[in-house]
Protein backbone atom coordinates (compact mmCIF):
# COMPACT_ATOMS: atom_id res chain seq x y z
CA UNK A 1 0.00 0.00 0.00
CA UNK A 2 2.70 2.19 0.64
CA UNK A 3 4.62 1.36 -2.33
CA UNK A 4 1.57 2.15 -4.48
CA UNK A 5 0.68 5.75 -2.36
CA UNK A 6 4.68 6.67 -3.18
CA UNK A 7 4.22 5.71 -6.94
CA UNK A 8 0.79 8.15 -6.85
CA UNK A 9 2.95 10.93 -5.33
CA UNK A 10 5.43 10.61 -7.77
CA UNK A 11 3.33 10.58 -10.94
CA UNK A 12 1.64 13.71 -9.73
CA UNK A 13 5.19 15.25 -8.70
CA UNK A 14 6.56 14.32 -12.15
CA UNK A 15 3.46 15.82 -14.03
CA UNK A 16 3.81 18.57 -11.76
CA UNK A 17 7.40 18.93 -12.87
CA UNK A 18 7.03 18.56 -16.82
CA UNK A 19 3.76 20.81 -17.04
CA UNK A 20 6.36 23.60 -15.14
CA UNK A 21 9.32 23.18 -17.70
CA UNK A 22 7.11 23.69 -20.79
CA UNK A 23 7.42 27.39 -19.72
CA UNK A 24 9.56 27.43 -16.62
CA UNK A 25 9.73 31.26 -17.34
CA UNK A 26 6.78 31.87 -16.69
CA UNK A 27 6.35 29.38 -13.91
CA UNK A 28 9.30 31.10 -12.03
CA UNK A 29 7.43 34.69 -12.75
CA UNK A 30 4.05 33.41 -11.44
CA UNK A 31 5.90 31.87 -8.34
CA UNK A 32 8.23 34.76 -7.40
CA UNK A 33 5.55 37.92 -8.24
CA UNK A 34 4.89 39.59 -5.09
CA UNK A 35 3.01 42.55 -6.76
CA UNK A 36 -0.10 43.59 -4.62
CA UNK A 37 -3.67 44.23 -5.58
CA UNK A 38 -6.28 46.44 -4.88
CA UNK A 39 -8.91 44.89 -1.92
CA UNK A 40 -12.56 44.83 -1.78
CA UNK A 41 -14.65 43.83 1.24
CA UNK A 42 -18.41 44.35 -0.02
CA UNK A 43 -19.46 41.06 -2.12
CA UNK A 44 -22.58 42.98 -3.25
CA UNK A 45 -26.25 43.37 -2.65
CA UNK A 46 -27.65 40.63 -4.58
CA UNK A 47 -24.99 38.19 -5.94
CA UNK A 48 -25.55 36.34 -8.97
CA UNK A 49 -22.69 33.17 -9.78
CA UNK A 50 -23.02 31.96 -13.42
CA UNK A 51 -20.04 29.10 -13.84
CA UNK A 52 -19.44 26.16 -16.41
CA UNK A 53 -18.75 23.28 -14.55
CA UNK A 54 -19.79 21.69 -10.89
CA UNK A 55 -16.72 22.86 -8.47
CA UNK A 56 -16.11 26.37 -10.50
CA UNK A 57 -18.50 27.96 -7.97
CA UNK A 58 -16.05 26.85 -5.41
CA UNK A 59 -12.91 27.10 -6.49
CA UNK A 60 -13.71 30.75 -7.67
CA UNK A 61 -16.01 31.94 -5.01
CA UNK A 62 -16.23 30.03 -2.01
CA UNK A 63 -15.16 33.02 0.05
CA UNK A 64 -17.68 35.18 -1.55
CA UNK A 65 -20.58 33.05 -1.11
CA UNK A 66 -19.86 32.11 2.50
CA UNK A 67 -19.67 35.91 3.10
CA UNK A 68 -22.76 36.98 1.63
CA UNK A 69 -24.88 33.92 3.18
CA UNK A 70 -23.06 34.84 6.47
CA UNK A 71 -24.61 38.77 5.94
CA UNK A 72 -28.07 37.24 4.90
CA UNK A 73 -27.04 38.23 1.08
CA UNK A 74 -29.28 36.93 -1.39
CA UNK A 75 -26.87 34.56 -3.87
CA UNK A 76 -28.04 32.54 -6.43
CA UNK A 77 -25.36 30.17 -7.95
CA UNK A 78 -26.52 29.01 -12.23
CA UNK A 79 -24.21 26.03 -13.14
CA UNK A 80 -24.38 26.20 -17.20
CA UNK A 81 -23.22 22.41 -17.74
CA UNK A 82 -23.11 19.08 -15.61
CA UNK A 83 -19.28 18.69 -16.46
CA UNK A 84 -20.18 15.52 -17.94
CA UNK A 85 -17.67 15.02 -20.53
CA UNK A 86 -14.42 14.37 -18.55
CA UNK A 87 -13.67 10.86 -19.29
CA UNK A 88 -10.76 10.42 -16.78
CA UNK A 89 -13.18 11.49 -14.14
CA UNK A 90 -15.91 9.04 -15.73
CA UNK A 91 -13.70 5.98 -15.58
CA UNK A 92 -12.42 6.89 -12.36
CA UNK A 93 -16.40 7.34 -11.28
CA UNK A 94 -18.12 4.56 -13.06
CA UNK A 95 -14.78 2.09 -13.01
CA UNK A 96 -15.29 1.48 -17.03
CA UNK A 97 -11.80 2.39 -19.03
CA UNK A 98 -14.18 2.57 -22.46
CA UNK A 99 -16.55 4.80 -21.18
CA UNK A 100 -20.11 4.97 -22.70
CA UNK A 101 -22.88 7.72 -22.57
CA UNK A 102 -24.58 6.54 -19.69
CA UNK A 103 -21.52 6.41 -17.80
CA UNK A 104 -20.78 10.42 -18.47
CA UNK A 105 -24.31 10.94 -17.43
CA UNK A 106 -23.98 9.15 -14.44
CA UNK A 107 -20.67 11.60 -14.08
CA UNK A 108 -23.05 14.71 -14.38
CA UNK A 109 -25.61 13.35 -12.12
CA UNK A 110 -22.54 12.87 -9.33
CA UNK A 111 -20.84 16.36 -9.84
CA UNK A 112 -24.57 17.89 -9.79
CA UNK A 113 -24.54 15.92 -6.15
CA UNK A 114 -21.13 17.22 -5.61
CA UNK A 115 -22.07 21.20 -5.96
CA UNK A 116 -25.31 20.98 -3.67
CA UNK A 117 -23.27 19.10 -0.88
CA UNK A 118 -20.81 22.23 -1.28
CA UNK A 119 -22.73 24.84 -1.13
CA UNK A 120 -24.96 23.23 1.32
CA UNK A 121 -21.03 23.43 3.26
CA UNK A 122 -21.10 27.05 2.37
CA UNK A 123 -24.71 28.06 3.88
CA UNK A 124 -25.99 27.85 0.41
CA UNK A 125 -29.25 25.63 -0.23
CA UNK A 126 -30.13 24.02 -2.59
CA UNK A 127 -33.14 25.90 -3.94
CA UNK A 128 -30.25 28.86 -4.77
CA UNK A 129 -28.37 26.16 -7.06
CA UNK A 130 -29.54 26.50 -10.87
CA UNK A 131 -28.52 23.75 -13.26
CA UNK A 132 -29.24 24.66 -16.95
CA UNK A 133 -28.22 20.85 -17.98
CA UNK A 134 -26.32 21.90 -21.08
CA UNK A 135 -23.23 19.37 -22.03
CA UNK A 136 -19.83 19.67 -21.03
CA UNK A 137 -17.70 21.03 -23.79
CA UNK A 138 -20.67 22.05 -26.26
CA UNK A 139 -20.50 25.89 -25.38
CA UNK A 140 -17.80 26.91 -27.35
CA UNK A 141 -19.81 25.62 -30.22
CA UNK A 142 -23.04 26.89 -29.51
CA UNK A 143 -21.64 30.45 -29.20
CA UNK A 144 -19.98 30.42 -32.81
CA UNK A 145 -21.62 27.97 -34.67
CA UNK A 146 -25.10 25.98 -33.10
CA UNK A 147 -26.53 29.94 -32.40
CA UNK A 148 -30.26 29.15 -34.34
CA UNK A 149 -32.80 26.80 -32.63
CA UNK A 150 -33.34 25.14 -35.95
CA UNK A 151 -30.16 23.22 -35.67
CA UNK A 152 -29.41 22.19 -32.07
CA UNK A 153 -25.92 20.32 -31.25
CA UNK A 154 -25.16 16.47 -30.40
CA UNK A 155 -23.05 17.33 -27.45
CA UNK A 156 -20.90 15.68 -24.88
CA UNK A 157 -20.07 12.11 -23.61
CA UNK A 158 -23.56 12.26 -23.13
CA UNK A 159 -24.02 12.89 -27.26
CA UNK A 160 -27.81 14.72 -26.86
CA UNK A 161 -28.83 17.43 -28.27
CA UNK A 162 -31.22 17.96 -25.86
CA UNK A 163 -31.01 17.83 -22.16
CA UNK A 164 -31.60 15.11 -20.63
CA UNK A 165 -31.48 15.91 -16.99
CA UNK A 166 -34.79 16.10 -15.33
CA UNK A 167 -33.77 19.01 -12.77
CA UNK A 168 -32.21 21.16 -15.57
CA UNK A 169 -33.61 24.78 -15.46
CA UNK A 170 -35.79 23.58 -18.78
CA UNK A 171 -35.50 20.07 -19.00
CA UNK A 172 -35.35 18.56 -22.58
CA UNK A 173 -34.24 22.02 -23.38
CA UNK A 174 -32.15 21.80 -26.98
CA UNK A 175 -28.32 22.69 -27.09
CA UNK A 176 -28.15 25.85 -29.01
CA UNK A 177 -26.26 29.36 -28.12
CA UNK A 178 -29.70 31.28 -28.63
CA UNK A 179 -31.39 28.93 -25.76
CA UNK A 180 -28.54 29.28 -23.71
CA UNK A 181 -28.55 33.25 -24.04
CA UNK A 182 -32.00 33.25 -22.83
CA UNK A 183 -31.79 31.00 -19.70
CA UNK A 184 -29.41 33.59 -18.40
CA UNK A 185 -30.93 36.84 -19.33
CA UNK A 186 -34.26 35.21 -17.86
CA UNK A 187 -32.18 34.57 -14.57
CA UNK A 188 -31.31 37.97 -14.51
CA UNK A 189 -34.25 39.31 -14.94
CA UNK A 190 -36.17 37.35 -12.41
CA UNK A 191 -32.77 37.47 -9.71
CA UNK A 192 -32.06 41.22 -10.27
CA UNK A 193 -28.57 40.76 -9.16
CA UNK A 194 -26.49 44.08 -8.26
CA UNK A 195 -23.07 41.84 -9.03
CA UNK A 196 -21.83 38.92 -11.25
CA UNK A 197 -19.40 36.85 -11.02
CA UNK A 198 -18.58 34.47 -14.12
CA UNK A 199 -15.34 33.88 -15.60
CA UNK A 200 -12.82 35.79 -17.35
CA UNK A 201 -12.74 35.76 -21.37
CA UNK A 202 -8.79 34.95 -20.90
CA UNK A 203 -9.68 31.53 -19.36
CA UNK A 204 -8.13 28.27 -22.06
CA UNK A 205 -10.73 26.38 -21.49
CA UNK A 206 -13.23 26.71 -24.33
CA UNK A 207 -16.45 26.28 -21.85
CA UNK A 208 -14.97 28.75 -19.49
CA UNK A 209 -14.28 31.81 -22.18
CA UNK A 210 -17.37 30.51 -24.05
CA UNK A 211 -19.97 31.26 -20.80
CA UNK A 212 -17.63 34.69 -20.20
CA UNK A 213 -19.10 35.46 -23.82
CA UNK A 214 -22.32 34.32 -22.84
CA UNK A 215 -22.94 36.48 -19.80
CA UNK A 216 -21.09 39.85 -21.33
CA UNK A 217 -23.74 39.46 -24.46
CA UNK A 218 -26.44 39.36 -22.06
CA UNK A 219 -25.04 42.27 -19.79
CA UNK A 220 -24.48 44.59 -22.86
CA UNK A 221 -27.62 43.40 -24.80
CA UNK A 222 -29.83 43.94 -21.10
CA UNK A 223 -28.29 47.31 -20.95
CA UNK A 224 -27.02 46.53 -17.37
CA UNK A 225 -25.99 48.59 -14.75
CA UNK A 226 -24.08 46.15 -12.42
CA UNK A 227 -20.97 44.98 -11.07
CA UNK A 228 -18.94 42.34 -13.11
CA UNK A 229 -16.47 40.32 -11.30
CA UNK A 230 -14.73 37.33 -13.57
CA UNK A 231 -12.66 34.94 -12.35
CA UNK A 232 -9.89 32.90 -13.62
CA UNK A 233 -9.09 29.05 -13.80
CA UNK A 234 -7.31 27.74 -16.39
CA UNK A 235 -4.52 29.52 -17.37
CA UNK A 236 -0.70 27.64 -18.62
CA UNK A 237 1.68 27.55 -15.35
CA UNK A 238 -0.80 29.18 -12.91
CA UNK A 239 -1.83 29.23 -9.74
CA UNK A 240 1.65 27.60 -8.84
CA UNK A 241 1.97 25.54 -6.59
CA UNK A 242 -0.68 23.38 -7.60
CA UNK A 243 -0.69 22.43 -3.65
CA UNK A 244 -2.43 23.19 -0.50
CA UNK A 245 -0.77 26.29 0.75
CA UNK A 246 -3.37 28.54 2.60
CA UNK A 247 -0.91 31.38 3.96
CA UNK A 248 0.09 32.52 0.22
CA UNK A 249 -2.11 35.08 -1.84
CA UNK A 250 -3.53 34.01 -5.01
CA UNK A 251 -2.64 36.73 -7.65
CA UNK A 252 -3.00 37.43 -11.05
CA UNK A 253 -0.54 35.78 -13.81
CA UNK A 254 2.16 37.71 -14.60
CA UNK A 255 1.98 37.02 -18.69
CA UNK A 256 -1.54 38.89 -18.55
CA UNK A 257 -0.31 42.73 -17.91
CA UNK A 258 -1.75 43.64 -21.40
CA UNK A 259 -4.73 41.81 -21.43
CA UNK A 260 -7.16 44.54 -20.73
CA UNK A 261 -7.84 43.37 -17.05
CA UNK A 262 -7.97 45.29 -13.80
CA UNK A 263 -7.69 43.16 -11.04
CA UNK A 264 -8.71 43.17 -7.25
CA UNK A 265 -8.64 40.48 -4.31
CA UNK A 266 -11.03 39.79 -1.93
CA UNK A 267 -9.43 38.84 1.56
CA UNK A 268 -10.67 35.36 3.43
CA UNK A 269 -10.69 35.33 6.51
CA UNK A 270 -8.96 31.74 8.06
CA UNK A 271 -12.40 30.08 9.07
CA UNK A 272 -13.64 31.26 5.42
CA UNK A 273 -10.23 29.58 4.00
CA UNK A 274 -10.97 26.36 6.44
CA UNK A 275 -14.72 26.36 5.09
CA UNK A 276 -13.30 26.57 1.16
CA UNK A 277 -10.92 23.66 1.78
CA UNK A 278 -13.99 21.60 3.18
CA UNK A 279 -15.85 23.23 0.14
CA UNK A 280 -13.57 21.66 -2.41
CA UNK A 281 -13.55 18.52 -0.91
CA UNK A 282 -16.64 17.27 -1.84
CA UNK A 283 -16.55 17.44 -5.43
CA UNK A 284 -14.71 13.76 -4.85
CA UNK A 285 -14.98 12.85 -8.89
CA UNK A 286 -12.61 15.45 -9.20
CA UNK A 287 -10.41 15.16 -6.22
CA UNK A 288 -10.10 11.84 -7.51
CA UNK A 289 -8.22 12.93 -10.57
CA UNK A 290 -7.31 16.23 -10.19
CA UNK A 291 -6.77 16.90 -6.28
CA UNK A 292 -2.85 19.50 -6.59
CA UNK A 293 -4.30 21.40 -9.27
CA UNK A 294 -7.95 22.00 -6.93
CA UNK A 295 -6.02 22.62 -4.11
CA UNK A 296 -4.45 25.32 -5.28
CA UNK A 297 -7.21 27.64 -5.23
CA UNK A 298 -7.11 27.38 -1.42
CA UNK A 299 -5.52 30.92 -0.87
CA UNK A 300 -5.39 33.72 1.49
CA UNK A 301 -7.67 35.45 -1.30
CA UNK A 302 -9.93 35.02 -3.97
CA UNK A 303 -8.75 37.21 -7.41
CA UNK A 304 -11.14 38.92 -9.80
CA UNK A 305 -10.47 40.82 -12.41
CA UNK A 306 -12.76 43.59 -14.58
CA UNK A 307 -12.68 44.32 -18.58
CA UNK A 308 -13.18 47.88 -19.42
CA UNK A 309 -14.69 48.82 -22.57
CA UNK A 310 -11.89 49.32 -25.16
CA UNK A 311 -11.90 52.57 -27.87
CA UNK A 312 -11.06 51.76 -31.45
CA UNK A 313 -9.70 54.98 -32.92
CA UNK A 314 -11.13 57.27 -35.65
CA UNK A 315 -8.72 58.52 -37.82
CA UNK A 316 -8.68 60.09 -41.51
CA UNK A 317 -5.21 58.40 -42.64
CA UNK A 318 -3.89 55.50 -43.02
CA UNK A 319 -1.41 54.34 -41.32
CA UNK A 320 1.99 52.41 -43.11
CA UNK A 321 1.21 49.10 -43.43
CA UNK A 322 4.43 48.47 -44.29
CA UNK A 323 5.70 49.35 -41.14
CA UNK A 324 7.37 47.39 -38.63
CA UNK A 325 4.70 46.34 -35.61
CA UNK A 326 0.97 46.47 -35.08
CA UNK A 327 -0.81 50.51 -35.15
CA UNK A 328 -3.28 50.48 -33.16
CA UNK A 329 -2.46 47.76 -31.02
CA UNK A 330 -5.07 46.94 -28.46
CA UNK A 331 -4.92 43.64 -26.88
CA UNK A 332 -1.67 41.85 -26.30
CA UNK A 333 -1.96 37.80 -24.90
CA UNK A 334 0.60 35.42 -24.40
CA UNK A 335 2.61 34.01 -26.86
CA UNK A 336 4.95 30.53 -27.10
CA UNK A 337 5.43 27.41 -24.98
CA UNK A 338 5.88 24.26 -26.45
CA UNK A 339 4.09 24.86 -29.68
CA UNK A 340 7.98 25.68 -31.13
CA UNK A 341 6.89 24.12 -35.01
CA UNK A 342 6.91 26.61 -37.49
CA UNK A 343 3.23 26.15 -37.68
CA UNK A 344 2.08 26.71 -34.76
CA UNK A 345 3.97 29.96 -34.13
CA UNK A 346 2.20 30.91 -37.24
CA UNK A 347 -0.88 30.07 -35.62
CA UNK A 348 0.37 31.87 -32.20
CA UNK A 349 -1.74 34.81 -32.43
CA UNK A 350 0.40 37.31 -30.18
CA UNK A 351 -1.88 40.77 -30.99
CA UNK A 352 -4.97 42.68 -32.32
CA UNK A 353 -5.42 45.94 -33.22
CA UNK A 354 -8.11 48.24 -34.79
CA UNK A 355 -8.71 51.47 -36.04
CA UNK A 356 -11.84 52.92 -37.56
CA UNK A 357 -11.09 55.08 -40.97
CA UNK A 358 -13.25 58.24 -42.13
CA UNK A 359 -16.30 56.35 -39.90
CA UNK A 360 -17.23 53.31 -41.39
CA UNK A 361 -14.25 51.16 -42.85
CA UNK A 362 -13.26 49.21 -39.45
CA UNK A 363 -9.78 47.64 -40.15
CA UNK A 364 -8.77 44.41 -37.78
CA UNK A 365 -5.37 43.40 -37.49
CA UNK A 366 -4.04 40.24 -35.68
CA UNK A 367 -0.08 39.72 -35.50
CA UNK A 368 1.45 36.00 -34.49
CA UNK A 369 5.36 34.88 -34.18
CA UNK A 370 5.69 33.78 -37.36
CA UNK A 371 4.64 34.69 -40.65
CA UNK A 372 1.19 34.05 -41.84
CA UNK A 373 0.36 30.85 -43.04
CA UNK A 374 -2.03 29.52 -45.79
CA UNK A 375 -1.76 26.07 -43.84
CA UNK A 376 -3.52 28.43 -41.41
CA UNK A 377 -7.50 29.81 -40.53
CA UNK A 378 -7.70 32.75 -39.40
CA UNK A 379 -11.32 34.08 -37.56
CA UNK A 380 -12.43 37.16 -37.43
CA UNK A 381 -15.71 37.49 -35.31
CA UNK A 382 -17.66 40.19 -34.17
CA UNK A 383 -21.47 40.85 -32.85
CA UNK A 384 -22.64 44.58 -33.42
CA UNK A 385 -24.55 45.85 -30.64
CA UNK A 386 -26.95 48.45 -32.12
CA UNK A 387 -29.66 50.64 -30.81
CA UNK A 388 -32.84 47.54 -30.85
CA UNK A 389 -30.70 44.93 -32.72
CA UNK A 390 -27.85 42.75 -32.23
CA UNK A 391 -26.10 41.61 -35.74
CA UNK A 392 -22.87 39.36 -36.09
CA UNK A 393 -20.10 38.95 -38.45
CA UNK A 394 -17.97 35.96 -38.95
CA UNK A 395 -14.71 36.25 -41.42
CA UNK A 396 -12.44 33.97 -42.16
CA UNK A 397 -8.70 33.92 -43.65
CA UNK A 398 -8.60 30.51 -45.36
CA UNK A 399 -5.91 29.63 -47.57
CA UNK A 400 -4.83 33.31 -48.21
CA UNK A 401 -8.76 34.57 -49.30
CA UNK A 402 -11.11 36.07 -47.32
CA UNK A 403 -14.66 34.38 -46.26
CA UNK A 404 -17.81 35.30 -44.92
CA UNK A 405 -19.60 33.35 -42.89
CA UNK A 406 -23.87 32.93 -42.33
CA UNK A 407 -23.60 31.63 -38.81
CA UNK A 408 -27.41 32.66 -37.63
CA UNK A 409 -30.15 34.33 -38.98
CA UNK A 410 -28.81 37.69 -37.54
CA UNK A 411 -25.45 37.40 -39.86
CA UNK A 412 -24.33 40.03 -42.00
CA UNK A 413 -23.92 39.14 -45.07
CA UNK A 414 -22.55 39.98 -48.18
CA UNK A 415 -20.92 43.18 -47.03
CA UNK A 416 -18.00 44.80 -48.36
CA UNK A 417 -14.72 43.09 -46.90
CA UNK A 418 -11.38 43.94 -48.27
CA UNK A 419 -8.47 41.47 -49.50
CA UNK A 420 -5.93 41.24 -46.81
CA UNK A 421 -3.17 42.96 -46.23
CA UNK A 422 -0.12 40.90 -45.21
CA UNK A 423 3.16 41.95 -44.36
CA UNK A 424 5.09 38.82 -42.51
CA UNK A 425 3.99 37.95 -39.96
CA UNK A 426 0.93 40.72 -39.64
CA UNK A 427 -2.38 40.73 -41.87
CA UNK A 428 -5.59 43.35 -41.43
CA UNK A 429 -8.47 42.81 -42.98
CA UNK A 430 -10.71 45.62 -43.79
CA UNK A 431 -14.84 45.31 -43.14
CA UNK A 432 -17.69 48.21 -44.06
CA UNK A 433 -19.49 48.21 -40.67
CA UNK A 434 -23.26 49.55 -41.82
CA UNK A 435 -25.15 52.06 -40.20
CA UNK A 436 -22.17 52.92 -37.63
CA UNK A 437 -24.26 55.93 -35.86
CA UNK A 438 -26.73 53.56 -34.54
CA UNK A 439 -23.92 51.04 -33.03
CA UNK A 440 -23.21 51.15 -29.54
CA UNK A 441 -20.67 48.10 -29.13
CA UNK A 442 -18.49 45.64 -31.06
CA UNK A 443 -17.56 42.34 -28.84
CA UNK A 444 -14.81 40.95 -30.46
CA UNK A 445 -12.01 38.22 -30.83
CA UNK A 446 -10.10 36.60 -33.15
CA UNK A 447 -8.62 33.15 -33.62
CA UNK A 448 -6.92 30.01 -35.05
CA UNK A 449 -7.25 26.80 -36.45
CA UNK A 450 -4.84 24.12 -37.68
CA UNK A 451 -6.13 20.92 -39.35
CA UNK A 452 -9.88 21.00 -37.67
CA UNK A 453 -8.02 22.44 -34.34
CA UNK A 454 -8.82 25.63 -32.24
CA UNK A 455 -4.83 26.41 -31.49
CA UNK A 456 -5.01 30.05 -30.25
CA UNK A 457 -7.38 32.66 -29.65
CA UNK A 458 -7.37 36.37 -28.77
CA UNK A 459 -9.97 36.40 -25.80
CA UNK A 460 -13.28 38.51 -26.52
CA UNK A 461 -13.37 41.83 -25.39
CA UNK A 462 -15.87 45.10 -26.08
CA UNK A 463 -15.14 47.86 -27.71
CA UNK A 464 -16.72 51.21 -28.74
CA UNK A 465 -15.92 53.42 -31.67
CA UNK A 466 -14.36 56.40 -31.09
CA UNK A 467 -17.51 59.64 -31.87
CA UNK A 468 -15.80 62.40 -34.18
Amino acid sequence: MKRKKFFIVFIIMLTLMVSYVMNLKTTFANLTEKKPEPEFDNPGQRILVIVPHPDDESLGMAGVIQRAVSQNIPVKVVIVTNGDSYKKAAAAYTGHIDTTPADFYKLGIQRQNESIAAMAELGLPKSDVIFLGFADGSTRFLWSDFWDNTRPRVSGGIQKAYSPYKNAYKPGIAYTGSNLENCIQEIIKSFNPTDIYYPLADDIHPDHWAVSNFVRYAITAMNLNVRQHMFLVHHPQWPVPWLLDPNKPLLPPVDMADSNTNWQIFKLTPSEIHKKEIAIKKYRSQIAVMEPFLMGFIRQNELFGTKPVLLIKNTETLPDFKQQGLPYMLIKVPAGGILNQEIYRSADITELAAFCYKDNELYVGIQSLAPISKKVTYHFDMRLFYKGSIKRIDVGLVGGRIYEYKKSKNSMYNIPISNPISKKNIVWIKINIPNTQNLNYIFMGADSIYKNRLIDKIPWNMYKLEKK
